[in-house]
């Protein structure tokens, strides 16, 4: 019933009366930009005896049988060469390593240590613990992005920012534009104003990761005492 009111409508706003020497179709966009393929197709088939009409993802063809059985080939084929936008899952581990020794890498998962072990080894770090890990999942060119609380020790209150500007893929290498981490924590200060003083603790970069593997985006320190938040990335093709 929504078909044939879609149909009725859009045969009235192109001016034709239904009759037996015309045909009517509607022809679902599923992969692809409609915008795209409805001025693609409007463009090539310009001297037809076709009407096309674009209404959200789909086009509505009103014509005759050969003219319209013509235009939706082509949308199909339109459709077939559209590149598919795959779903990506990126994974950031917000890691806190600490020049004092402690307990917290006895919990640090097995596959995290060989990424820090270069934190370990050339920038004299003795404990490392995984404050949160966070995953963002979404379209390929869509932006991704979490925010939440961030159990940092001593600064109740921390909250944390991870997002990702259009991933893309190649192959089997997830391309990250503008990956961004940023951390605000309170501290125990307070301005002229009374307000408490929050510093801000950024990771920003564009990245490159295969997938399967984890990556060390990069580090920030967060206070006197030469501690640091490090950034770790996985991301996978999910379909």
């Amino acid at each position: 019933m929504k078909k044939l009111i879609v149909l009725a409508l859009a045969c009235a706003a192109l001016g034709y009366a239904a009759d037996d020497t015309r045909v009517q179709k509607i022809v679902p966009i599923t992969t692809g930009d409609t915008g795209q393929i409805f001025n693609t197709v409007s463009n090539v088939l310009a001297t037809m005896p076709v009407r096309i009409h674009a209404y959200q993802n789909t086009i509505v063809l009103n014509g005759s049988a050969e003219a319209v059985a013509a235009a939706e080939q082509l949308i199909k084929n339109l459709m077939t060469s559209a590149p598919r936008e795959r779903n990506i899952e990126i994974t950031g581990y917000i890691i806190l390593a600490t020049t004092q020794a402690g307990d917290g890498s006895a919990n640090m998962p097995a596959d995290l240590d060989p990424v820090l072990k270069q934190f370990r080894s050339l920038l004299n770090y003795k404990s490392f613990r995984v404050l949160d890990t966070v995953i963002l999942r979404g379209k390929e060119n869509s932006g991704m992005g979490s925010s939440g609380f961030l159990a940092v020790p001593g600064a109740a209150g921390a909250m944390a920012d991870f997002k990702v500007e259009r991933p893309s893929v190649t192959d089997d290498v997830v391309h990250l534009k503008k990956l961004n981490l940023m951390v605000r924590i309170p501290t125990t200060r307070v301005n002229a104003n009374g307000d408490v003083i929050t510093n801000y603790v950024t990771i920003s970069t564009d990245a490159d990761v295969k997938a399967g593997q984890k990556v060390a985006i990069g580090k920030a320190s967060v206070d006197a005492n030469g501690d640091a938040l490090i950034l770790v990335v996985s991301a996978k093709v999910v379909d």
